[in-house]
């Protein structure tokens, strides 16, 4: 399984949809490095539906490197330090990125 694989079985398994109810949004990831490649999330009003490839019509792009995204993911890394660092980069809306975290349950 590569980085962008686990990414995406560790965002399928800790989905809330609970949470997601009323949100609407799409999120493309650009998983740099090794094992990486897009990923794009969809939300729609409780739903996940991710895909391996790019958005044109992406609400907000985030472009971090897949081994910093496992590790934020896993909590061995926060990922506004890495922001700040400059190892992640933002474009467009990103108060869709900031409510992604609230979808996701650290544990499942």
């Amino acid at each position: 399984m590569d980085r962008r694989e686990a990414a995406a079985a560790w965002l399928e398994k800790h989905f809330d949809a609970s949470s997601a109810r009323g949100v609407q949004s799409i999120v493309e990831l650009d998983l740099a490095g090794a094992g990486g490649g897009p990923l794009t999330l969809h939300v729609d009003d409780g739903t996940l539906e991710l895909s391996p490839a790019a958005a044109p019509n992406a609400t907000a792009r985030v472009r971090i490197d897949a081994g910093d995204f496992l590790d934020v993911l896993s909590g061995r890394a926060n990922g506004e330090l890495l922001h700040m660092q400059g190892r992640v980069r933002i474009e467009g809306d990103s108060s869709h990125v900031l409510r992604l975290q609230s979808l996701f349950r650290r544990r499942a």
